[in-house]
């Protein structure tokens, strides 16, 4: 290895532990608590340092969510591995968006913060942009996911595919919260699956957007079926 290989290596080691510094003080004490100089602290590095690579609190907390979002797709991808049919890739999808809030909660609550608008005029629109684009990514693939089970007549073709996205985002997404760490101090949700309630309501809204046989073709398969029925003696 030569001495640039080695020293970009070396620069590349200090700016993921600066990373994992600054998750882990966003974490405990929020974004507008953090300072720089706790995220040094916590690194064991001068702040000096630490502006070498990020020049604010706002850049670090840009990088972390585009981490987390590194994280979360390729958690993704792995649960769609195993998926064959249309229902079974959606349902992975949500099942992976739990998987990953369990998992990685320091992420979860940076997405959550930067959501409700924490770095709204705080960081360069552009930048703010590519990181909204790629977190809408995933919504586009399960968009996408919903079209094609429309024109293959899975799903009613009377839906919005982007409202059903966005509805099954934000229940998931409530439903997440309140079974996080945070909540379990709540008897609300004692003696249930909390996996298992996540993926119930992806079910219910699968069977909301399923198409349904036409009646006039549902009593014509039962006539069609009598008619080979075998009398019982």
């Amino acid at each position: 290895m030569s001495i640039a290989e080695r020293k970009e290596r070396e620069r590349a080691e200090r700016r993921q532990a600066i990373l994992k510094a600054a998750k882990e003080v966003f974490f405990k004490h929020g974004f507008e608590h953090a300072s720089m100089d706790m995220i040094a602290a916590e690194s064991e590095l001068a702040k000096g340092t630490i502006y070498l690579y990020f020049k604010s609190k706002e850049e670090l907390y840009v990088s972390l969510a585009e981490e987390g979002l590194t994280v979360i797709d390729s958690m993704v991808n792995e649960a769609l591995r195993n998926a064959k049919t249309i229902e079974e890739k959606l349902l992975a999808h949500t099942e992976a968006y739990y998987d990953f809030a369990q998992t990685h909660p320091a992420y979860m609550r940076i997405f959550m913060a930067i959501h409700a608008g924490v770095l709204n005029d705080k960081v360069e629109p552009e930048r703010l942009a590519q990181l909204q684009d790629a977190k809408w990514k995933r919504f586009r693939q399960v968009e996408e996911l919903l079209k094609e089970g429309i024109a293959q007549r899975i799903f009613r073709p009377d839906i919005n595919p982007r409202e059903v996205v966005l509805m099954v985002w934000s229940s998931i997404t409530g439903a997440i919260m309140m079974t996080s760490e945070g909540c379990h101090r709540t008897t609300v949700f004692e003696g249930i699956d909390r996996r298992k309630f996540v993926r119930d309501i992806s079910q219910v809204f699968l069977e909301y957007i399923k198409l349904k046989p036409e009646p006039s073709r549902i009593a014509e398969s039962q006539k069609t079926r009598t008619k080979g029925t075998v009398p019982l003696l």
